[in-house]
């Protein structure tokens, strides 16, 4: 069963490629991607050397320069499209929104984005309920309102206005 990948050492590290590859479309990370690339370098090495410790070794070496030296490049290529961009809670500071119960020091709810969200500001007296507010914060599950709008705010981009 053993004797085909014994004497041809080709097929053990293509079938390390293979799965190092499906492990990379899991992650979508580059690491393991680098480490099939390795891999792949090893099959072709091993059709000329047979020393299997001397391919273990260059998959090592070729690996570690891989990641060290590839992979920072290709996450830089790849999230140099989006620097700016904004997500999650960070997204929505700034947006209106609209108080559904009074929104004092501890308690109140708002609608945002479509969404009811647990608020409170750190305003007296409490913020009436139908009156618009701005969120200034979002503090874990919780957003932080007032009256009016904070003065750093990212001009909207798609998806970022206020759903009816």
């Amino acid at each position: 069963m053993w004797e085909p990948l014994v004497n041809n050492p080709w097929i053990f590290w293509l079938i390390v490629m293979l799965a190092l590859a499906a492990i990379e479309m899991l992650t979508l990370d580059f690491l393991f991607l680098m480490m099939s690339l390795a891999a792949l370098v090893t099959t072709v090495v091993s059709l000329v050397v047979d020393s299997f410790t001397l391919q273990v070794v260059l998959f090592a070496v070729v690996s570690v320069l891989l990641i060290f030296l590839i992979r920072p490049l290709a996450l830089r290529r790849l999230n140099r499209s989006t620097p700016t961009t904004r997500s999650n809670a960070e997204r929505l500071v700034g947006l209106p929104c609209t108080v559904l119960e009074p929104v004092g020091r501890h308690s109140g709810l708002v609608r945002l984005e479509g969404d009811i969200w647990t608020a409170r500001a750190d305003t007296e007296p409490p913020l009436a309920e139908g009156s618009s507010v701005f969120v200034e914060r979002i503090d874990g599950a919780t957003a932080v309102v007032s009256a009016t709008a904070p003065a750093t705010v990212a001009p909207e981009g798609p998806g970022r206005g206020v759903h009816p």
